[in-house]
């Protein structure tokens, strides 16, 4: 590929070398023009680019009303050519997926290929490993296809809270301990002695943490080897708020501990549903299914 690179006429070399070094960024006519130098003639940009086309070099995007083009990885474009024909389209669709995947249902239509040769094409790019199928936690009976070397999205795996599109309730509450034994160390003073009640804090006390700071000590601790985002974090202590164990302060962003009191707590307030960091997914049929949730289940027993 990188001989037939050289071979290929002085504009349309241009071309390529300069949109590759903006991968993964497409660039609009205007902009390739500009980035050899704009003097090159209509025609000439017309055909360049229609040769880098053809080659599987450049491919051609529509981003809103405009035509934009990207230049592909010369290996990419190598291993492309050396497809059939159909191939190439069930890979292209595959590829424009991102790392949300394709259902093969919605690839078969899209491409408008009989289910037959999408399987075909499915068979022989899996064998090649460029693509690869994934589970979703969401859609457990739907197969999903990727190329080989994405990383599935959260909203397919069900992020850190899945250990092979298993939910890790395990691994849920021992975060959870963790979490609440931090801000409850921040939300009062030292004991004097470990018998003693909790002390309180002057009015003038700031040192109440928020979902960043939470977020951050995770990270800068390295209690766990997964990566938690922000909104994983919040999704925590949302449940812990709703355990009964931490409530959210007046200024709307820092949290403190407290002991909930028995006579305030009842069915409605106790249900796990209300801030459960999976209830997104969660559905008959789904993995993670109200038949079968341990949470529901000890709270209803």
């Amino acid at each position: 590929m990188a001989d037939q690179l050289k071979s290929l006429p002085r504009t349309a070399r241009q071309l390529y070398d300069f949109s590759s070094t903006k991968i993964p960024n497409a660039l609009t006519q205007q902009e390739l023009l500009d980035g050899v130098g704009g003097s090159v003639s209509v025609n000439n940009l017309s055909s360049s680019l229609n040769l880098l086309l053809s080659k599987r070099l450049l491919e051609a995007l529509q981003q809103g009303n405009t035509l934009v083009y990207r230049a592909v990885p010369l290996e990419e474009a190598k291993t492309v050519s050396t497809m059939e024909g159909d191939e190439q389209i069930v890979y292209d669709f595959i590829k424009n997926a991102g790392n949300e995947g394709i259902w093969t249902k919605t690839l078969t239509l899209r491409t408008n290929l009989h289910v037959h040769v999408v399987n075909r094409c499915l068979k022989a790019l899996e064998s090649k490993n460029l693509v690869k199928p994934i589970k979703s936690v969401k859609n457990p009976t739907r197969k999903i296809y990727m190329l080989y070397d994405l990383v599935p999205s959260s909203e397919l795996t069900g992020g850190p809270w899945f250990t092979d599109q298993e939910l890790d309730v395990e691994f849920i509450e021992n975060l959870k301990k963790v979490v609440y034994r931090f801000i409850h160390a921040k939300s009062f003073p030292p004991k004097k002695n470990a018998t003693g009640p909790d002390m309180i804090w002057s009015p003038e006390y700031n040192g109440f943490p928020t979902a960043l700071q939470i977020h951050t000590w995770l990270r800068n601790t390295n209690i766990t080897e997964v990566e938690l985002s922000l909104g994983n974090v919040i999704s925590l202590v949302d449940v812990l708020i709703y355990d009964g164990k931490v409530e959210k302060r007046s200024d709307g962003v820092s949290y403190r501990s407290v002991r909930p009191s028995p006579d305030t707590t009842n069915a409605f307030t106790e249900v796990p549903c209300g801030a459960c960091p999976v209830a997104d997914i969660c559905g008959v049929g789904s993995r993670v299914s109200p038949v079968t949730c341990e949470y529901l289940d000890k709270w209803l027993s």
